[in-house]
């Protein structure tokens, strides 16, 4: 990466040890409210701040909202045939 496009921000960190995510480095890595970032520390001190990958549920959540609920009823395959008797 160039040093021309490096972008620089900053947060303060609260008395409650949070901090939010700057607009720009929102916007920079597309995540919006409920996404997740996962912080990368190397052993040099360096921290790297990524985009999550959501969860399976998040996902199934977003197809549900995208395309609606895909659930199935549960099939009647009729009275069990099921013997205990082996030959």
């Amino acid at each position: 990466m160039s040093i021309s496009n490096v972008t620089k921000v900053s947060s303060k960190i609260t008395s409650k040890n949070q901090i939010t995510v700057p607009k720009t480095v929102r916007e920079l890595l597309k995540i919006k409210s409920a996404d997740t970032i996962e912080w990368q520390i190397e052993p040099n001190g360096q921290v790297m701040i990524v985009r999550g990958k959501p969860d399976l549920w998040q996902l199934v959540d977003e197809q549900e909202k995208k395309f609606g609920n895909l659930s199935t009823p549960e099939f009647d395959w009729g009275k069990d045939v099921e013997s205990d008797d082996f030959d």
